[in-house]
């Protein structure tokens, strides 16, 4: 059940991972498609450098893809540890 109080990137986190724990992808495929190419990260940024007030919202967005990352990982993490728990 959704808690009212989850942050969005961790529900987008969660939704994600429930891709994987049902086997539609595979952690990797997950990590790729959560994450942001370097290339184009980089590129990003030196838009939002330069673009003031428009580029906040691309700034936005790569801070975002971040902490969906960093969610994700907690629980690729902990799904881990609970697999070696069981085994």
């Amino acid at each position: 059940m959704q808690n009212y109080f989850e942050s969005p990137e961790s529900i987008e986190a969660r939704a994600i991972m429930r891709l994987v724990s049902l086997g539609t992808t595979t952690l990797d495929d997950a990590r790729e498609l959560i994450s942001v190419p370097d290339r184009q990260q980089h590129a990003l940024k030196l838009f939002v450098a330069v673009a003031g007030k428009e580029g906040a919202p691309i700034g936005r967005a790569l801070v975002f893809r971040h902490k969906v990352s960093e969610e994700f990982e907690k629980l690729a993490s902990s799904m881990q540890s609970n697999s070696s728990v069981a085994a």
